[in-house]
């Protein structure tokens, strides 16, 4: 485990198996406290709520990210087109801080595209003390899905993926990764050196390849607990960073 300083915010780097992950803090408490409040104060139309389910919890977005509208890409996109900009301005403080702390750290700007949704929230609730399943062991590789990037595909090179907690249940959360086999066959991903990242509110982790991961169990020792996450993922593409969900 390594520190480096990126000139304005000191970044951490864990190595495990061969993989790497990084965490830096970009939030204090007060500015954790005002997007907290934006996700409470976020205009209806701009949330989805799902099912509750035993043993997961209830779970909503804020914004329409790709991995849930793979099959309707249409639809996807209409959103996008009708929700960015005010996604944008309701979550300013999230937006720019990401944004600089990418474009220092990469030294390119960072933009958005119309057809691509800004990065957006995970809102889980659970609604009684235990432990809650996290996700489902994957890779991203979203720039793979979206035509818009598909098109440009052989032009990107490099990606990034990030989460940055807001809101934390109160006995925690992370996320759980495990390096690549080495010398494992092609599309086999994972079974190496695994590793936990425990979440820090306001606190961003992010990749800079595609890791083998998924979200760690929430543990809550009391109820009406909730895990509040800002997350999204970026594409180099033309001297420039484009961020999205």
């Amino acid at each position: 485990m390594t520190t480096v300083d990126t000139g304005a915010r000191p970044v951490e780097e864990i190595r495990f198996g061969g993989a790497r992950v990084f965490t830096a803090e970009l939030f204090g408490p007060a500015e954790v406290a005002e997007i907290r409040a934006a996700v409470a104060s976020v205009p209806p139309g701009l949330r989805r709520d799902g099912q509750r389910l035993p043993g997961i919890g209830g779970m909503a977005t804020i914004g329409e990210p790709l991995y849930r509208n793979r099959a309707r890409i249409d639809h996807y996109t209409a959103c996008a087109r009708a929700e960015n900009r005010a996604l944008y301005r309701h979550f300013r403080l999230a937006h720019e801080r990401v944004a600089t702390f990418f474009e220092q750290r990469y030294a390119l700007p960072v933009v958005y595209a119309d057809e691509l949704a800004v990065p957006g929230f995970h809102v889980f609730g659970f609604d009684a003390p235990g432990e809650y399943a996290g996700g489902s062991w994957h890779v991203d590789a979203l720039e793979t899905q979206a035509p818009a990037l598909l098109a440009r595909g052989a032009d990107i090179t490099a990606v990034v993926n990030f989460t940055v907690p807001i809101e934390l249940p109160d006995g925690g959360s992370g996320m759980d990764l495990e390096a690549d086999v080495p010398g494992a066959p092609p599309g086999r991903r994972g079974g190496g050196q695994p590793i936990t990242v425990p979440y820090r509110t306001g606190t961003i982790l992010f990749t800079e390849s595609e890791v083998w991961h998924r979200i760690s169990a929430s543990r809550c020792l009391s109820p009406g607990q909730r895990r509040v996450t800002y997350q999204g993922h970026g594409v180099r593409l033309d001297d420039r960073w484009i961020l999205f969900w």
